[in-house]
């Protein structure tokens, strides 16, 4: 079986992008028809009107790859049972929120819903019952999918962090000889490039709702699945999306410190406020990507190599990355940008 993996690898990432690609097209001719654009206004980190929801290809060439895959190598219970079942509802109901406002409460009641799904089907499948386990757990996902969502406002950023985060997933699982989770993490990553041309470096259509809180949940469902396997570790995980944790968490705990409604809708993030002080999208999302890969990679790298010192080395990498957060901004505040509530 290893053997039929490399070229199992190359059909998979070639056949998820380009579905990908062409049913982000068709998602985005289906927007503009349906009136699903967002104008410009204070909280966007856009200028013009776009179109958005194009993500809804995304999410359906993740599927229908996943299914292809599961022909040749097929894919644990866990995607399809305890995953599965929370993207479609998760995309469904990211469409509704997409074309016309859902209610915040609506939202987080379909999150919490789908997370205690997930955590409940992981627990009844391992007999993992800790009280204390679950509700991390639980509270996890949630945070996972809300800072995906949170850091959806920039050309590319969501779809470049998918990109990287499924391709370090698919790494891992390759190395524990887990082909089917390599695959299906390659798929993932591969849905997300095939977006990039219509959304980077301009954004012709948005990913939206629909597909940045699914791909959010993925992710935290794939994370999991990889630390209770043995694939990776539980302080390597932590890293795999954590330039999108560093900014979202802390931004929001800033926030709150203030006293400011830190549950609404902001420009406050750092890559918000480069932008509003002059940064092209392409320029902020080098720096966050050239993190990723001068920092974010190294540190998994050495925490999976070195388990005994995980804990020193994802602690280091992520005091780093606050103190990458926090200078900028200090030099922020300093020139007024982005305070808008």
């Amino acid at each position: 079986m290893e053997g039929q993996l490399f070229p199992a690898w190359i059909v998979t990432g070639i056949f998820a992008g380009l579905l990908s690609y062409f049913g982000c097209k068709g998602a985005m001719l289906l927007a503009s028809w349906s009136g699903m654009i967002v104008q410009p206004g204070d909280r966007q980190s856009h200028g013009e009107a776009t179109p958005t929801g194009g993500g809804l290809g995304l999410v359906a060439s993740t599927i229908i790859t996943a299914m292809l895959v599961q022909i040749y190598f097929p894919l644990p219970v866990f995607w399809w049972q305890g995953v599965l079942p929370g993207v479609v509802v998760l995309t469904i109901i990211g469409w509704l929120d997409d074309r016309r406002p859902v209610s915040s409460l609506l939202r987080l009641l379909v999150q919490l819903a789908v997370s205690l799904w997930l955590i409940g089907f992981v627990c009844s499948q391992v007999d993992l019952y800790s009280l204390l386990w679950c509700v991390n757990g639980v509270l996890a996902v949630l945070w996972v999918m809300n800072l995906y969502n949170f850091m959806d406002g920039s050309n590319g950023m969501a779809g470049f962090q998918g990109v990287f985060s499924g391709l370090v997933l698919g790494f891992f699982f390759y190395l524990d000889n887990q082909y089917s989770m390599t695959l299906l993490s390659t798929a993932v990553a591969a849905a997300c490039a095939g977006f990039l041309p219509l959304n980077f470096p301009r954004a012709k259509i948005f990913m939206g709702d629909v597909a940045s809180v699914p791909l959010g949940f993925i992710f935290a469902s794939l994370a999991i699945y990889g630390i209770l396997s043995g694939a990776l570790g539980l302080a390597s995980s932590l890293l795999v999306m954590s330039v999108f944790f560093v900014d979202t968490t802390l931004t929001l705990l800033a926030r709150a410190i203030r006293g400011e409604r830190w549950y609404t809708a902001h420009n406050q993030h750092v890559y918000q406020r480069l932008i509003a002080k002059g940064w092209s999208h392409s320029r902020v999302l080098v720096a966050y990507q050239i993190t990723n890969l001068v920092l974010v990679l190294p540190a998994i790298v050495l925490a999976e190599i070195y388990p005994a010192n995980a804990v020193l080395i994802v602690g280091s990498a992520l005091l780093a990355l606050s103190a990458c957060w926090y200078s900028t901004n200090l030099k922020l505040d300093a020139l007024g940008v982005g305070e808008t509530e």
